[in-house]
């Protein structure tokens, strides 16, 4: 009998240990990269993550049911290129802002989610090294336009 509660007693730490493992693990996987920083543009302020991993860049916000309106995320590249974005996995339409060092050199509205499984694409007239999407109609709405500065803070 003694061995037994001293058995179950065992059992219920080890499944608590590893319950609590778990849990730390996934606490720490929500590191700075999923804390919003702020972005100025023009005389708006978003709160953005910072997507500058190629993983992050290819997944971007796909799969997300929505986008608070003061939100956005902001994908920094390590070069000036033509840069090509899709909207696979998109539940909701966005607008694409181009730009490149810490100006806005383009936009893209009302990109509406791929209606079946087939991405649409969407690039940039030149080279850019900065991304910056938000929910449609803001472009408009905020009155952002090209030329506008970009700081992050």
């Amino acid at each position: 009998m003694d061995k037994n509660r001293i058995f179950v007693s065992f059992s219920i730490f080890i499944f608590l240990l590893a319950v609590g493992g778990i849990g730390y693990f996934l606490l720490n996987q929500t590191s700075e990269k999923s804390a919003f920083i702020k972005l100025l543009v023009g005389n708006q302020i978003f709160e953005v993550e910072i997507a500058d991993e190629p993983l992050e860049h290819s997944r971007g916000l796909s799969g997300r049911a929505n986008l608070p309106e003061n939100q956005g995320m902001f994908f920094i590249f390590p070069d000036l290129a033509n840069r090509t974005f899709w909207m696979s996995g998109m539940k909701f339409s966005l607008d694409i802002i181009w730009i490149k060092d810490d100006q806005v050199v383009g936009m893209a509205e009302n990109l509406p989610p791929a209606a079946s499984g087939d991405p649409i694409f969407y690039s940039s007239s030149g080279a850019v090294n900065k991304v910056l999407e938000i929910n449609a109609g803001l472009v408009k709405k905020l009155g952002l336009k090209i030329g506008d500065k970009v700081l992050l803070y």
